[in-house]
């Protein structure tokens, strides 16, 4: 049987399918080509930053947050230390803004909040001092209150309201450290004013403090100790850190001795009742950072601690925190081989309040905190035990003793912290700390 079939050819196909759907296949192009067109016109997206550079920039700004904050509550103990010894008559004269103590503590606040604080509380202290400045006049002139209060104001220079979300985090955090300043000097100035003047004129009440044991190591040259000794016993407390040539002929050929011939050595963080005993505790943990760039100026860890903090380092390569644990002795920074500032943080654990001993050593040069106050500034260079790091059968780098400098203080009950700063200038650096009973 013959079947004829038909077959359409393909030209002939695509002209029956243009000619029966003609309208739909120009509509379907030309909107194709408007949305081509208008996605074309349209913004592009901006290309994405630097992930490093955001990490960097944020960590910036938390550390100068960190330290604004840390200038905050300096400002508010200072102003409690004045308003808590002033008497009532005193007070009466005064119109202090109200500060919510407990909101300073809130480690949240932002840095436009941590601004308006310190602005208030610095005006505060400014209108104590003014009052004080009044009663200074009152004594010198016979004048009534209001006209000497109005030649103290003509005299003084105003003091612009910085509102923190207008300024950079850089430049608020160097106006708090300003305000912590001013702050401490009135305070320092109305403590030495009445020590000066008596109890008897003062609206000031200062408690009196035990003076403060400076121990060091007591060998060496009885006469040159005893020189150094009266050297260390002018200033503030807190302002009695050697200064350049302090020491130095005592440090360059002597390091303290240890107080057993065969210490018994422990390493750790952790002091209390039912630990490991021990003759020498070595901080063998750390948190690291850098090396920065050898410079005058402060690095980010110079302002607060951020231990989630990346910042540049030298040769603007990035840094950030690393740790280091239970490491050998002395602590031997990562790319301790390259010249460069770091910067070291622990925490130590104290069961019970005490004194001890810190023994403390550096190649080249080192200044240590506990508890954000500085107790130790190293310049000395070529120290005895620079040699003797480096050489393992050395008896002082066994005995956990490469020593420049050695100071008795006082530990707070549970955790006290630590922060270093170690300049390096060649190729060989380390830091030791030591804590002892004697």
């Amino acid at each position: 049987m013959a079947v004829n079939l038909y077959m359409p050819s393909y030209e002939g196909f695509s002209k029956s399918l243009f000619t029966r759907h003609a309208y739909f296949l120009f509509s379907v192009i030309f909107h194709l080509g408007l949305i081509y067109g208008l996605s074309q016109l349209a913004p592009k997206a901006p290309p994405p930053k630097n992930t490093l550079a955001q990490r960097i920039n944020l960590s910036m700004n938390n550390t100068y947050r960190m330290k604004m904050h840390q200038s905050l509550k300096s400002i508010a103990q200072v102003q409690s230390e004045l308003v808590n010894n002033l008497d009532e008559s005193f007070k009466k004269n005064i119109d202090l803004q109200p500060v919510d103590l407990n909101e300073i503590k809130d480690p949240k606040l932002s840095t436009s909040r941590l601004m308006e604080l310190a602005n208030k509380i610095s005006e505060n202290i400014r209108k104590i001092e003014r009052e004080f400045r009044v009663r200074d006049l009152q004594r010198a002139v016979s004048m009534p209150r209001d006209d000497v209060m109005k030649r103290i104001m003509t005299m003084e220079i105003d003091v612009p309201q910085y509102r923190g979300n207008r300024i950079p985090g850089s430049t608020m955090m160097k106006l708090a450290e300003d305000m912590e300043t001013e702050a401490q000097n009135i305070l320092s100035h109305r403590e030495n004013d009445i020590k000066v003047r008596g109890f008897g004129n003062s609206a000031f009440d200062v408690k009196k403090t035990d003076k403060l044991t400076l121990a060091y190591h007591s060998e060496g040259d009885p006469e040159l100790k005893k020189n150094l000794d009266a050297s260390l016993t002018k200033g503030h407390a807190e302002q009695r850190v050697h200064t350049k040539n302090d020491f130095v002929d005592v440090w360059l050929d002597y390091i303290p001795p240890v107080n057993n011939a065969d210490p018994k050595k422990v390493a750790g963080r952790i002091i209390k009742s039912a630990g490991q005993p021990a003759d020498r505790l070595f901080i063998n943990s750390w948190y690291i950072i850098g090396p920065f760039h050898p410079s005058t100026l402060k690095h980010p860890p110079e302002y607060a601690v951020d231990l989630d903090g990346v910042y540049y380092g030298k040769d603007n390569y990035p840094v950030s925190w690393k740790y280091l644990g239970n490491s050998q002795y002395p602590v031997i920074p990562p790319q301790a081989d390259k010249a460069g500032i770091f910067y070291g943080y622990t925490e130590v654990f104290v069961e019970h309040a005490q004194d001890l001993w810190l023994w403390v050593g550096a190649d080249d040069f080192a200044s240590l905190e506990l508890n954000n106050k500085l107790i130790w500034d190293s310049n000395i260079f070529n120290k005895k035990f620079n040699d003797l790091a480096y050489e393992p059968g050395s008896v002082d780098r066994k005995n956990w003793n490469l020593t420049e400098f050695k100071r008795r203080v006082h530990f707070n009950a549970g955790r006290n912290s630590f922060k270093f700063k170690l300049t390096n200038t060649d190729t060989k650096t380390f830091f030791s700390l030591v804590l002892t009973k004697e």
